[in-house]
């Protein structure tokens, strides 16, 4: 005779509660053990990325910083001096013999927050560096015909587009023209006009060309648009710090979340071998920057990646971030540093 179980009795019913939870707890721990490893690498493979693309972008900039075509003015020598150099369109877009600026934050630009755009909230501080970089577009248009006194004549393929500008030239905007022996700096007075089969003319409202002044006569070379690109650290719409870029008189683009820090040093013709922040820096010295040392300290986007707070060493020193509003900081952090020559100043 077989007897029919009719249920469990408490004490099996607690052992078979018990396992469960001990299975569930080593579910638990596994899932989250595997969640953090996962934020971890993300985190990680994200500031990895943020930091070669923030690389990538100063170094292309700086290598061409103080480019003027196929001329390269002398530092010290007048005679050989970027004519016009010193031209300003507004703010920061101008001074263009300078070539290479740098600012130890937004606080010593010349016209303080107000020079790169309104509604910014820029980091600031020693490690909230601020680089200028001035420089003509690689490519330009080659002189056609021997200048006037208005202005400069170019071959282009290309007809005017429907902004009114030409290779990167609009009215208003800085160009240069150079032709190897010389180069000279103007504003363009107004839309590029065609005056002939391809061929445009640049005209300024400064008063040279034309005459019998070597200086003053281009008669071939090319004309390129002159840029001012600057570097710096802000807020970012989530209040994330970033690296921001601001180009002549464009509204300032962030370009990558989590860039945290930036310290610029600069190398001169004078002295190679050692790098000197920007407030070290005279004023003569700028235009003899022959190299830039750029480092970068990129953090993750959240917060509670790692387990603890994460020490690190910038600029020579181990920094210990402080706690974040009586909360540990626990975001994971990389730092990245790279040297970059700048091609038109290197023999």
């Amino acid at each position: 005779m077989h007897l029919r179980q009719a249920g469990l009795s408490l004490v099996e019913l607690m052992i078979a509660i018990a396992l469960g939870l001990v299975l569930m707890t080593g579910v638990v721990q596994v899932f989250l053990s595997s969640k953090t490893v996962f934020s971890t690498q993300q985190a990680m493979s994200r500031i990895q990325e943020t930091g070669r693309l923030a690389v990538d972008f100063l170094a292309r900039d700086i290598r061409m910083a103080a480019y003027y075509g196929c001329y390269r003015p002398q530092a010290g020598v007048p005679s050989a001096a970027l004519q016009n150099g010193a031209m300003v369109i507004e703010d920061l877009h101008g001074n263009f013999a300078e070539g290479v600026r740098g600012y130890t934050s937004v606080e010593s630009l010349p016209g303080g927050v107000s020079d790169l755009g309104a509604g910014l909230k820029p980091l600031v501080g020693k490690t909230a560096n601020v680089l200028v970089l001035r420089t003509a577009n690689e490519v330009g248009l080659p002189v056609s015909n021997p200048n006037d006194s208005s202005g400069i004549y170019a071959y282009s393929p290309e007809p005017v587009n429907g902004q009114g500008c030409i290779a990167g030239m609009c009215l208003g905007s800085a160009v240069v023209v150079s032709d190897c022996f010389k180069a000279r700096v103007f504003r363009l007075a107004e839309i590029p006009l065609a005056v002939g089969a391809n061929v445009f003319h640049l005209r300024h409202n400064d008063n040279w060309g034309g005459g019998i002044t070597p200086t003053q006569n281009f008669n071939t070379g090319e004309v390129s648009a002159m840029n001012s690109v600057v570097y710096f650290l802000a807020e970012g719409p989530t209040g994330t710090p970033s690296l921001w870029q601001k180009t002549n008189d464009d509204t300032a683009l962030e370009l990558l979340e989590g860039v945290e820090h930036m310290r610029i040093t600069y190398a001169t013709s004078a002295n190679p071998e050692v790098y000197r922040l920007a407030e070290v820096l005279a004023a003569a010295e700028w235009a003899l920057v022959t190299s830039i040392r750029v480092e970068l300290v990129v953090r993750s986007i959240e917060n509670n990646v790692v387990d603890a707070t994460q020490p690190y060493t910038f600029a020579g020193a181990i920094v210990n971030p402080p706690n974040i509003n009586g909360a540990s900081d626990r975001y994971l952090r990389q730092v990245f540093s790279t040297t970059v020559g700048i091609r038109s100043r290197i023999q």
